[in-house]
């Protein structure tokens, strides 16, 4: 402690003895006055001597952000409509519808730029020229459309490899379209380069076209997880879900008349390659089904 401090404190301490001579009342207040004042000089005298200076603690700006932050992100969470809630469905991005009616409006395009060289072709009948060469050109081109955008999630696009994707029973059935159309495709050349077996010639095409008919009535859409939605009252109920079965009936309304077309092209090119029809139009009635079925899924929508 400094001497200017001891000094004052022995003063105070003087002060203080002498305080027995006065009235009670005047002791007890100078008295309290001089202890007070001591205990007062005490503490500056310990401050002086380099006690450490604390602030009162302030809140730290990155914790308030933080806390700050969160609130509004809930808040935002509370407001946030599009992110689904537990028990309802999920909606269905709109990207995939998208995706889904270009794929089938592109492959509305290939199939009608087939049957239109197909019916070029047939009317030249009975001439052959180069020109029947093109339709299973075309349909190869149909092939690589979809091999590319059948599935953006699988091989060879996306992140999901070819045999893992086959797991997928909607996957599986894109693949098996997709080696369909590659087999009308060789199919018609060999036909056109004549190297055609009598038998194939006759039943190739039209049993081909049969069979994707019929196998597109077993095309599902949603797979497993649409099933387990609809096993739930609650989701299935849901406004979000109803939206999504409205979508798939009319998915299969549209599957419906892509199958019937292809039965109409597979009898129209089984009477011509049987016989049944001759000329021009046996050469090509078939292919005007092939035309009305392109630009019906030109038009297609889920």
């Amino acid at each position: 402690m400094k001497p200017y401090g001891r000094r004052l404190l022995g003063t105070l301490a003087g002060a203080a003895a002498l305080t027995p001579t006065l009235s009670s009342r005047a002791e007890r207040g100078i008295r309290f006055w001089l202890l007070s004042t001591k205990e007062s000089i005490c503490f500056a005298a310990l401050s002086m001597k380099g006690a450490p200076f604390q602030q009162p603690a302030q809140p730290q700006k990155g914790s308030t952000e933080a806390s700050t932050g969160g609130a509004m992100d809930m808040g935002n969470m509370q407001h946030d409509h599009s992110m689904p809630m537990p028990g309802s469905a999920p909606a269905r991005p709109e990207s995939d519808k998208e995706w889904s009616e270009f794929n089938h409006r592109g492959a509305g395009w290939f199939i009608f730029l087939w049957g239109l060289t197909a019916l070029i072709a047939g009317l030249q009948w009975p001439r052959r020229t180069w020109l029947r060469f093109v339709p299973p050109l075309t349909l190869l081109g149909l092939v690589e459309f979809l091999f590319l955008r059948n599935d953006p999630e699988a091989w060879p696009i996306g992140p999901i490899g070819f045999w893992a994707s086959l797991k997928d029973p909607e996957v599986y059935q894109h693949r098996v379209f997709v080696l369909l159309i590659i087999v009308i495709a060789v199919v018609e050349l060999l036909r056109a380069a004549d190297r055609l077996p009598p038998l194939l010639e006759e039943f190739a095409l039209p049993g081909l076209a049969l069979f994707g008919g019929v196998y597109l009535f077993f095309h599902k859409h949603g797979g497993a997880g649409m099933k387990q939605m609809m096993s739930d009252p609650a989701i299935a109920s849901s406004p979000a879900m109803q939206s999504m079965m409205a979508s798939m009936n009319l998915i299969k309304h549209e599957h419906l008349w892509f199958s019937t077309l292809g039965f109409g092209l597979a009898a129209a090119k089984l009477f011509a390659d049987s016989g049944r029809l001759k000329g021009r139009l046996g050469a090509t009635l078939w292919s005007v089904f092939a035309i009305i079925l392109g630009i019906y899924m030109m038009g297609y929508t889920e």
